[in-house]
């Protein structure tokens, strides 16, 4: 059975100001879940401490099964991401192992003069 657990999460802004204190909550496999709060509250840098992208100031986080994380911004003004680079993101660990050795072998490609020969004809 697979489920979120937040415990005792701390998060405090450069400034020193505490942004999240204390915050626990558990999530059991199959429910559903709501965050809601006014702009500025902690949403998004929760959400990024309970992905992983962020590491929190005190406390800790626990997930048993799977956690697939779908960014608020795909590919918008805000970043370079692609719906590919997001597809990856929630995919099996092997499907995001075998898109770093494609994205690897590409670059390769492209960066070795050995390589770019190879290909002409």
């Amino acid at each position: 059975m697979g489920h979120l657990e937040a415990a005792h999460l701390e998060y405090h802004l450069p400034d020193g100001r505490t942004l999240l204190g204390d915050v626990s909550f558990r999530v059991g496999e199959g429910a559903v879940m709501a965050l809601v709060g006014p702009n500025g509250a902690g949403k998004t840098t929760l959400l990024r401490i309970l992905s992983g992208e962020l590491a929190p100031h005190g406390g800790g986080v626990a997930v048993t099964g799977g956690l697939g994380v779908m960014r608020q911004f795909v590919g918008s003004v805000r970043d370079d991401t692609t719906v590919r680079d997001l597809l990856v993101s929630v995919a099996q660990p092997r499907i995001r192992e075998a898109a770093r050795a494609v994205d690897a072998a590409e670059h390769a490609l492209m960066t070795s003069p050995s390589a770019s020969r190879a290909w002409e004809v």
